[in-house]
């Protein structure tokens, strides 16, 4: 039996915070995959196997100044691609021969959705900025808000996403399915154990950025550095803040506790959480922003390693406070660093906190993920036919 061909779409293919697409591609068991995007990083190269077109003309040049005045005026049609952008999605997909689409991100559904006018099945998985941030601007809301009864099944990443579209009109044909982590790569290994003499090691992977809340982990960190010696941090990721992290720490008085490594392969980040003990992640709400779910939370607690991380959005699809890790308010840096501090001086709750983390990602595997998200796809593909 032949497989469907389903188009995954994707603004950007390549982006290190965003190695769930291709986790999800290459998990697909039921579906031909086949990549199509508007841009291919520089320097990243699709793995052997995986089909990938890309679109003739880019997501959005500058707008007009007549379109740009339309959106500030709420007119939903500037947030849509215009007539050479639609002509273009629709001639890349026909030339695809596709049964289906899966749009990553509202802003990839809305292009994709005012291209083919319902003439294939489309699915959406909404992710974070793309349903918190840009719901501010009102004719990208009200796109939304026009386009979603024309969607075949909505997929969030997170129960938040769907409190935020159910006043937009969301129909009842919607799913909560998290990217999730491979477990067969992050819990390779036994739960991390500190050692006698050893530095209690935290460690942050994420996008370098505000909404991730980097400085703040510095901050923290530094309190916990002032009155615990024995204790470093590993920063992993790259992103806007990433020369102002850096000469954060230079200046830091426990500079020479802290690493910078940069982006890093899933091989290599799964190597670091493996040798550390804490994991960080200080979510914060920039301008609208707020955590979609956070793969990597889920990489760290299949990791063994308990969870300190800010109240918001989809973490707290994952956090449960005082069973798999600590939860502090955003912003406040001295809980953060209380919390950090407990779990460095009580070694007990560290293993019972990650092995309750390892036991709670097991439910949130990529493959997992991917075999319900591969489910909905082929519905949505078998109602249509």
């Amino acid at each position: 039996m032949t497989k469907p061909r389903i188009g995954i779409v994707v603004t950007e293919l390549g982006i290190p915070s965003e190695v769930w697409i291709l986790r999800q591609c290459q998990d697909f068991t039921q579906i031909e995959p086949v990549i199509l995007c508007w841009k291919i990083r520089e320097g990243f190269t699709p793995p052997a196997g995986l089909e990938v077109r890309q679109f003739a003309m880019s997501f959005e040049d500058r707008p007009s100044l007549w379109r740009r005045a339309a959106r500030r005026l709420g007119m939903r049609w500037a947030a849509l691609p215009n007539a050479a952008r639609r002509r273009d999605i629709a001639a890349t997909v026909a030339a695809a021969r596709l049964d289906g689409i899966l749009c990553h991100f509202a802003w990839s559904g809305l292009a994709i959705s005012a291209a083919l006018k319902g003439s294939l099945p489309i699915v959406w998985q909404v992710h974070g900025r793309d349903v918190s941030a840009k719901l501010r601007e009102p004719a990208y809301r009200g796109a939304v808000a026009r386009a979603l009864p024309g969607v075949d099944h909505l997929v969030a990443v997170g129960k938040f996403q769907i409190g935020l579209l159910e006043p937009l009109g969301l129909g009842p044909n919607r799913s909560v399915i998290p990217c999730g982590a491979p477990l067969a790569l992050f819990a390779a290994n036994p739960a991390p154990r500190r050692a006698p003499g050893q530095a209690l090691r935290f460690i942050s992977v994420g996008r370098i950025s505000a909404e991730k809340g980097v400085l703040q982990t510095l901050d923290a960190f530094e309190q916990v550095a002032a009155r615990q010696p024995d204790v470093e941090l590993v920063f992993i990721g790259d992103g806007p803040l990433k020369e102002a992290l850096a000469e954060a720490v230079a200046k830091s008085p426990a500079a020479d506790r802290i690493r910078l490594l940069g982006v890093a392969p899933p091989a290599a980040v799964a190597a670091e959480l493996s040798a550390a003990h804490v994991f960080l992640q200080h979510s914060r709400c920039v301008n609208g922003w707020v955590e979609g779910f956070g793969v990597a939370l889920t990489e760290a607690g299949a990791s063994g390693l308990p969870l300190v991380a800010s109240r918001l959005g989809g973490i707290l699809d994952q956090v449960v406070h005082e069973e798999n890790g600590l939860l502090f308010d955003v912003d406040d840096v001295e809980t953060q660093a209380e919390h950090m501090l407990r779990l460095a001086n009580d070694e007990p709750l560290r293993r019972a906190m990650g092995e309750t983390a390892r036991t709670t990602a097991a439910r949130f595997d990529s493959g997992l993920m991917t075999r319900q998200l591969e489910s909905v796809l082929t519905a949505v593909v078998g109602r249509r036919s």
